[in-house]
Order: C-alpha cells, then sequence, then structure tokens
C-alpha cells in the first residue's frame, strides 16, 4: 500500500498514459485542491481528474451540501451528473488517489466511499494520501491484495 503521490511506483512516472482520478472531500477544499494541483505538476494537468471545468460545476452542490443551504432537485441532478462523470472518469483511470483526511483528520466521506467502492470493484489501483486506520477501509485493504500493495500483511 502506498500513502502519498510521491510514492507512485518508478514505473508509472512520466508515463503518457497514467490517468489519475482525485477523490476527497470538498469540505476541505485547500487540502483536496493542493493534492490535485501537487498531481497535475507532477503528471501532467490532461492526466489527472477533476478538471476546472468538473470543479467549477460542482461548486452549486458544494453550496448545497458543505455549506448548509439545502439540496434542491436541481442540486441532486446535478450532483448525479457529476458522480456519472467521476465514474466514467474511475474506469478510464490507472490509479485513484483517495484523499482520505479533513481538516488534517482521517475522514472518509459518502461520495468518497461511493467512489472508492467503485473503484474497488472495477479492480483499480487505489493509493491513499493519508495511512488508514479506519477498520472498514483496513477490511478492504485485505479484500483487494491485488490493488493494494503487500504493505497489509505486514501489518497484521
Amino acid at each position: 500500500m502506498k500513502y502519498g503521490a510521491s510514492d507512485l511506483d518508478q514505473e508509472s512516472e512520466g508515463d503518457l498514459n497514467l490517468k489519475i482520478v482525485v477523490c476527497g472531500s470538498y469540505g476541505d477544499m485547500k487540502h483536496f485542491l493542493e493534492v490535485l494541483e501537487r498531481l497535475k505538476r507532477e503528471h501532467g494537468e490532461q492526466n489527472v481528474f477533476p478538471t476546472r471545468e468538473h470543479l467549477k460545476r460542482s461548486e452549486p452542490c458544494i453550496e448545497a451540501h458543505h455549506r448548509q443551504k439545502g439540496e434542491t432537485d436541481e442540486t441532486l441532478a446535478i450532483r448525479s451528473e457529476l458522480m456519472r462523470t467521476y465514474f466514467d472518469q474511475i474506469d478510464r483511470a490507472n490509479l485513484v488517489e483517495i484523499v482520505n483526511e479533513k481538516n488534517g483528520k482521517e475522514h472518509y466521506g459518502v461520495g468518497t466511499t461511493i467512489e472508492l467502492g467503485y473503484a474497488f470493484a472495477k479492480g483499480k489501483r487505489i493509493q491513499f494520501t493519508r495511512k488508514p486506520t479506519n477498520a472498514n477501509i483496513l477490511s478492504l485493504e485485505m479484500a483487494a491484495k491485488n490493488q493494494f500493495h503487500d504493505e497489509i500483511k505486514r501489518r497484521t
């Protein structure tokens, strides 16, 4: 298991075919954007999702959900569209980077958990920015031996 984008396998560094999808809570947008921008610098903006356009499209949903403005039929429709786009991008990805922290603490929001489960079900390589301690995530790591590095074996 790898933690942090700088730990990407050397075989993937500089690979123009590497496609990375970043998943995490938009409730800590500052940290999410730091991870996203670092990956774009390291691997090329065209190889990392979400795009600026996707983030802009997300703004009404962020307002509704994270700032307690309340969901509307419009924000639910946008959220559905955005989720389908995330799934399409995960389908094309070589790596799904999970930003599993919010405000300095380990965190898995509902959306991130859905995306993590989808990536797992699709057999995608998954990497976390922070070493997981959540029992459900650790159980997933154990079940997904081929998607995570062998470090999980050394912890048990």
